[in-house]
């Protein structure tokens, strides 16, 4: 299979996920009164997704053929484990909370993200640890928008 056919097949199937994802979104009941809303963030991911899919998909049109490598390889194997990631992510928020699920999804991504020669894992700890409390915090005590806490409960 050509690189071409890969890029072509791979947009399609983000597009379809960011539609899927986008749905989905629309259907997140804001928790509290004139507030953006916790579908805020899914959506605007999705149209994301979505612009940047099909960004792919019409460079992908445009060229007529394309040579495959052992790079291109490791960025669909990337991309579909990003999309289990996020997957995993959706079905582990509200029984984990927002702090474990945001901070698993964080590490395994940026593991997936770097190659051998640049993983330092302490230092993505760090970061993912970091990254999902000020976050809780910011959401939590700075806008007052209420998190899940999952099996966290405090």
């Amino acid at each position: 299979m050509t690189d071409r056919v890969k890029n072509i097949i791979c947009s399609v199937v983000f597009l379809l996920f960011g539609s899927a994802m986008y749905v989905e979104a629309i259907k997140i009941k804001p928790l509290m009164a004139r507030d953006l809303g916790s579908g805020f963030m899914p959506k605007l991911i999705a149209i994301a997704i979505i612009v940047a899919a099909g960004a792919t998909l019409v460079m992908a049109l445009k060229h007529k053929q394309s040579v495959n490598t052992k790079s291109n390889d490791m960025d669909m194997k990337g991309g579909f484990l990003t999309i289990a990631c996020i997957a995993a992510y959706v079905v582990l928020y509200d029984t984990l909370g927002f702090l474990i699920s945001t901070f698993l999804y964080l590490f395994v991504q940026i593991l997936i993200l770097s190659n051998e020669k640049n993983r330092k894992v302490p230092l993505f700890l760090v970061i993912a640890v970091l990254t999902s409390i000020i976050v809780y915090i910011l959401f939590v005590y700075v806008i007052g928008m209420p998190l899940p806490t999952g099996i966290l409960s405090f």
